[in-house]
């Protein structure tokens, strides 16, 4: 379910500023919500609150890496990861 598209391309399909945002906000699930996993977004956000921040900065030193990584990624490598669109097979 994409909620927002600019120019007919949803938010998460832009590698750099899902990258980014993941860097930024990992601790408040906001790349999830950006996906889609909702479920996955609001349990980042109870883990944050009922662990007094303490989940939080855990959250974000992931977040950190993963956001590292998705930045390192080819655009190939982020498309098969992350939006299901594979390349076809060169045969």
């Amino acid at each position: 379910m994409n909620l927002i598209k600019t120019k007919g391309v949803s938010w998460y399909e832009n590698k750099v500023l899902f990258g980014i945002m993941t860097i930024i906000f990992n601790a408040y699930g906001v790349p999830d919500f950006m996906q889609g996993n909702v479920g996955k977004g609001i349990g980042k956000i109870a883990i944050s609150l009922f662990t007094c921040c303490v989940g939080a900065i855990i959250l974000e030193i992931m977040g950190i890496i993963q956001g590292i990584k998705i930045l390192k990624m080819s655009d190939e490598e982020y498309s098969a990861a992350y939006l299901n669109k594979s390349e076809p097979a060169a045969e």
